[in-house]
């Protein structure tokens, strides 16, 4: 274990000990300096062991951010997406359901009027072809067989979100949304011209040189055999729908499994350094340096929202002006933090007046497959007060 911040891995240590997560690992930059980087716990599993560092976490929704929202800006600074122009306009059939007037910017933003949430895996679990990837492991066919299954998955999903309904009109209200990310998985795969798997691996993480970052698409079974090969994966927890005691290599999202495990809200999976490594792009975009992502979209993107009640900026979130996960001494300067949260236990913040970037990876809903949201919330507010006495800020 390498632990430049002592007071920090304290709090890691804690975590492991107190079963927070059974696995937890940080990395902290700052002014683009790796000044933290340890791993906690253990990689369950049959045979147990310590955890290393280039164990790989489900991140869950920090894909959002890691893939979706900066291919995106990417496609915003070449003018191949406006963010203001309706999104049916590419993606023909969105219009359904009321949603003629929802643009880019109003999912990014969780400002569509769609819902939190939907259960679309259920449709794609009972249909006579896609069902079978939601077949117990013992009783499922092998990936490459899996093929077809998942392409029907995808569209069965991409149908329901193009039907989906909306609850509020478009810039009435901020409800964080993954049906909304969905929809901007799909948005930018018909700009892109390609899945979003290769998309991200083409224009994100291969450029980062981030060789331990992507998506596992069953829709394309060889690459994604490519890429996990030699890997281990950190379980998250328990799947009844999938008949699974612990998922391990696969994405714990039910929605983004139905698609075949690539989808933009979630799927991606990383390590700490990674995922750091992706925020300080972002930082770097923000100050003026060389970077994948465009400074002009960045500070677009890192604009706080107008719609009434939002606290979110396009993509990514800022602290809340309440208990904020960044707890309680960084992203308080004038020009304040961007962040993500991931429901499996994940955060990524940037702190941009002390040039701050801070990733927490753990598998805190294994083994139950629940989040304890008051725990998860506090340890998190924990790492990052951490991290602030340690390195003197606040």
């Amino acid at each position: 274990m390498s632990a430049a911040l002592p007071p920090v891995a304290a709090v890691l240590d804690a975590g492991a000990r107190e079963r927070v997560a059974p696995a937890l690992s940080a990395a902290v930059l700052r002014d683009g300096r790796l000044v933290h980087a340890s791993w906690h716990g253990e990689l369950s599993g049959p045979a147990p062991r310590a955890l290393r560092r280039d164990d790989l976490f489900d991140v869950a929704s920090l894909t959002k951010v890691i893939a979706t929202a900066t291919l995106a800006a990417q496609l915003v600074e070449e003018g191949a997406l406006d963010l203001d122009a309706p999104v049916a306009a590419r993606l023909p059939g969105f219009e359904a359901g009321g949603k003629a007037g929802v643009t880019a910017r109003h999912l990014l933003a969780h400002a569509s009027g769609l819902p939190r949430w939907r259960p679309y895996f259920e449709r794609v679990a009972a249909d006579p072809v896609a069902g079978a990837a939601f077949l117990p492991p013992g009783r499922r066919p092998p990936p490459a067989a899996l093929t077809g299954p998942f392409a029907r998955g995808r569209a069965l999903v991409r149908e329901a979100v193009l039907a989906e309904p909306l609850e509020a009109a478009p810039g009435a209200r901020a409800v964080y949304c993954d049906p909304g990310f969905i929809a901007l998985g799909l948005l930018v795969e018909a700009l892109g011209g390609a899945p979003l798997a290769a998309l991200a691996e083409r224009r994100v993480f291969r450029p980062l040189g981030l060789g331990a970052t992507f998506f596992l698409d069953g829709v394309d079974p060889a690459a994604a055999a490519v890429r996990s090969a030699g890997r281990a994966f950190v379980p998250t927890g328990a799947c009844p729908r999938r008949g699974a005691a612990a998922l391990q290599g696969e994405v714990n999202d039910d929605n983004a499994w139905a698609m075949g495990g690539a989808a933009g809200h979630a799927g991606v999976f990383s390590t700490a350094p990674e995922v750091a490594a992706l925020g300080q792009a972002w930082l770097d975009a923000l100050e003026g340096r060389p970077s994948v992502v465009p400074a002009r979209a960045a500070a677009a993107f890192a604009e706080r929202d107008p719609t009434p009640g939002s606290e979110r900026a396009l993509g990514w979130d800022t602290p809340s002006r309440g208990a904020s996960s960044l707890g309680g001494r960084l992203g308080r300067g004038p020009r304040g933090a961007l962040g993500h949260l991931g429901f499996t236990g994940t955060s990524l913040w940037i702190d941009r007046d002390a040039r701050l970037v801070c990733a927490l990876l753990t598998n805190h809903v294994h083994p139950s497959g629940q989040s304890d949201r008051p725990r998860i919330r506090a340890f998190r507010q924990r790492f990052h007060d951490a991290v602030a006495e340690a390195l003197g800020i606040g």
